[in-house]
């Protein structure tokens, strides 16, 4: 029953995403900002379900299930709702064009792809620093999707002319201010994920975990060195640009390159 249910709320999310996805995309192609009814409406509900969704498929007899899928569809949920949030005050609509697409994507895997993973037992630590993790990468994810519009944005204007959706967006100094805050933000939130780790994972440095935890440290003193270098020196653009994009990878297979070999490779 609760499967049934799981894929039935699954199910709803991914006609949602795509509902809302095809709101946006024909508002872009209109060359208007994207109204706020139609990023709220259907992307509340998609997330609503999903999250109905995800809870059943990550909360088992078991304890938590933390594999590759249900952790990709937890991330996507959770930047899908970060972008509903800052939509009521911050420019952040156009986003939604690249989260909700993800996010739709992830459903129909974590639903149906079993990679045998082991479900952990759990405990409040555990469960705090998860939630921590899974929040930190998908600020930072949508911080690494700024960095990139961004870039677009900045070799436009060099061009002498902005084209196509990018008419829609801020200007490119409001666009600027919106990266460092998802980057502050995102920041903070991993430094909490990362001592919250050292304090509730048993054997962080253990074999599985030490190439996640590694990357995960580099990925944070990357994110540091560009705050510091933006309040001493000023950073922008291009390094900003660069520093980004090279801390969410490492971000990346810190966790979902790790999972991957853990999950596809070691197991055969």
């Amino acid at each position: 029953r609760l499967m049934n249910f799981s894929v039935i709320t699954g199910f709803a999310a991914f006609i949602l995403y795509l509902t809302a996805c095809l709101i946006l995309y024909r508002q872009f192609r209109g060359k208007t900002v994207p109204s706020r009814a139609s990023i709220l409406i259907p992307g509340t509900l998609a997330v609503i379900a999903h999250g109905a969704s995800l809870w059943q498929v990550m909360i088992t007899d078991e304890g938590l299930q933390l594999g590759l899928f249900p952790i990709a569809s937890a991330t996507a949920v959770t930047g899908a709702a970060v972008v509903l949030t800052s939509s009521l005050y911050r420019p952040f609509e156009w986003i939604s064009a690249l989260v909700y697409p993800f996010a739709a994507a992830t459903i129909p895997a974590m639903l149906w792809v079993n990679t045998g993973y082991t479900a952990h037992p759990l405990t409040h630590g555990l469960g705090a620093h998860v939630l921590l993790s899974i929040i930190a990468y998908a600020i930072l994810a949508l911080a690494a999707c700024q960095s990139i519009l961004l870039w677009v944005q900045d070799r436009q204007l060099k061009n002498g002319h902005i084209r196509g959706v990018m008419r829609v967006f801020p200007p490119i100094q409001v666009m600027e201010s919106m990266l460092f805050e998802a980057i502050w933000l995102g920041e903070i939130l991993l430094t909490i994920a990362i001592l919250s780790g050292f304090l509730y994972v048993d054997n962080l440095f253990a074999q599985h975990l030490m190439h996640k935890t590694v990357l995960t440290l580099i990925s944070w003193v990357v994110f540091a060195i560009l705050l510091g270098g933006r309040h001493l020196r000023g950073w922008r653009g291009h390094t900003a640009i660069r520093f980004t994009l090279s801390g969410f990878a490492m971000l990346l297979v810190a966790f979902f390159g790790s999972q991957l070999v853990l999950e596809f490779i070691l197991k055969r």
